[in-house]
């Protein structure tokens, strides 16, 4: 073991964006921080790095600019009912509160201040599909992504250098415990593989999630959704595994439920991966048709930003655990998007013109990219027969009959001919819906024909589950204290973001409103930071 034994007021494990944080508060409060990640240098701001960048708040400038009347209450309501959030959940229903009523000061003001900007168009997430989710429109997405983020909230640190200590390729085992206060943290450095020890006034947990670990993720899976997939994709940190989650929980600190999780429906495979079952997340199109594996389409059928949660329910159901979606050219260019910093570099670079140019004109990059390089979950096709037959080769089965595909795309396209307000497909009621809403219009074309001969080629997409956020996480308190077993502090130690169930060990219960979470990482990282600071 080394002799040295660093030191520190706090020390906060992991470089994510929560970790950073509230490393942040504590710096500007004058202390001393280490910060403590596993990972290279390279990559330190954590997921957020990949993010878009996509936040909720109630009552911003961009709302009332866009003549929305939003109030925190109002997202407060929306909040519980959608996430089911029950009256017993003490803590995650305080967090939730908090988010509501302080989010929009405490963070949207923040990164203002910090000179940071959003777009100024505000899109409506989560909408709802059995129930009522956001009641208004409220997504907003930060200019310069979650990449830009990240950089901004490293940039903080450097004025405060000397009370700054980061350490990477640092793997935490466990806690060092005096009497019955956490006053550290031990582990060893990678690869060396050296013992190293740290102690500090207070302890940190900003590790992030389970959903890196897929094994943990298919013990976690919901019962109704029916077994785990043989394939899953990952979209979370790759160190992102619950290794810490479980020393709170051997020291006697609570975690909440960890089963629901915040992932996706439209996971496809990275061609270039950088970790094991590296998956890129689509923001699906929404006149793609969503077909189940033989290439019918769900009742009732599926659609992004209505109920992310019942799309993978929907197809976790299925006798083969994955998804198509089924689309031509014309709306790939038109609607479809990658998820993250890296697939959408005019966002992230900051270049506006470009940004403007792509998102209106036709994301040609996009569309090349898919076509030519992410062949293992995407071929093209002049006819539905063609395509089938495609399918199948790229599935290695025979579940997709042409003509069965010709009928639906038949089905759907003669339904359009009925024109707005009569239509009775109900996606097409929900397209007439989007449209009606002009921070959506831009994004959705207007009531396109699958078949449409101007519109060629066909495109299928083959969609998996993407493992992305765990909902649930180490239970605590407003100042971000963990909580033992018998509910009351934990002396010493904290939790934040992701780790801690975006606070109370689960603010969004059972599924979120989207774009919670960046957001809901800062609030904790800011509240855990300040408390510890005050002592």
């Amino acid at each position: 073991m080394a002799d040295k034994k660093p030191s520190a007021d706090a020390v906060i494990i992991g470089g994510g964006l929560a970790g950073i944080v509230t490393a942040v508060e504590l710096l500007e409060a004058g202390r001393r921080v280490i910060i403590v990640d596993r990972a290279e240098r390279e990559i330190f701001g954590g997921q957020a790095r990949e993010a878009l960048g996509g936040m909720v708040f109630a009552d911003t400038p961009e709302q009332r600019r866009m003549g929305l009347h939003d109030t925190p209450e109002l997202l407060l309501e929306d909040w519980l009912r959608y996430s089911r959030l029950g009256a017993d959940r003490l803590w995650p229903r305080a967090w939730a509160k908090a988010y509501a009523h302080e989010g929009t000061g405490e963070v949207y003001h923040w990164l203002r201040g910090k000179g940071l900007r959003f777009l100024p168009v505000v899109t409506w997430a989560e909408r709802g599909l059995f129930e009522a989710g956001n009641s208004v429109a409220r997504y907003i997405l930060l200019w310069g992504g979650g990449y830009t983020l990240a950089t901004r909230m490293i940039e903080l640190l450097k004025p405060h250098q000397n009370r700054l200590t980061l350490l990477f390729r640092h793997q935490v085992q466990g806690f060092i415990t005096t009497g019955t206060a956490v006053t550290g943290c031990h582990g060893v450095i990678e690869p060396s593989g050296e013992a190293f020890e740290i102690s500090g006034a207070a302890t940190v947990v900003a590790t992030g999630g389970v959903g890196a670990d897929l094994d943990r993720v298919r013990s976690l899976w919901p019962v109704a959704w029916g077994s785990a997939p043989p394939t899953i994709l990952v979209g979370a940190h790759q160190y992102s595994d619950g290794q810490l989650h479980d020393q709170v929980r051997s020291i006697g600190g609570q975690v909440g439920d960890l089963s629901p999780m915040w992932n996706y429906a439209t996971g496809i495979h990275h061609p270039k991966p950088r970790r094991p079952d590296h998956g890129l997340g689509l923001l699906p199109p929404r006149s793609a048709l969503w077909l189940n594996y033989q290439g019918r389409r769900f009742d009732p059928p599926l659609m992004g930003a209505f109920d992310t949660t019942y799309c993978c329910q929907a197809v976790s159901q299925q006798q083969e655990q994955y998804s198509w979606l089924l689309l031509n050219r014309k709306m790939v260019l038109k609607e479809i998007m990658i998820s993250g910093s890296e697939h959408n570099p005019y966002l992230r670079d900051r270049r506006f013109v470009r940004f403007l140019w792509e998102n209106l004109g036709g994301n040609k990059r996009t569309y090349k990219y898919l076509v030519d390089e992410c062949g293992q979950d995407v071929c093209v096709g002049t006819s539905a027969r063609e395509l089938a037959a495609k399918m199948n080769a790229l599935a290695g089965n025979d579940h997709v009959a042409g003509d069965v595909l010709q009928q639906t795309m038949a089905t759907y396209d003669a339904e359009i001919d009925k024109g707005p307000g009569n239509f009775t497909d109900p996606q097409l009621q929900r397209i007439e819906r989007l449209r009606q809403w002009r921070g959506d219009r831009a994004k959705v074309c207007n009531f396109q024909k699958i078949g449409d001969p101007a519109a060629m080629p066909l495109v299928a997409v083959r969609q998996f589950i993407l493992s992305r956020k765990s909902l649930g996480g180490v239970a605590t308190n407003l100042q971000g204290q963990v909580l033992g077993t018998d509910g009351s502090p934990m002396p010493g130690l904290y939790a934040v973001g992701e780790a801690a169930g975006f606070g109370g060990g689960g603010a969004s219960g059972e599924r979120s409103l989207e774009g919670t979470f960046l957001a809901g990482c800062i609030l904790t990282g800011r509240y855990a930071g300040r408390a510890i600071a005050r002592g």
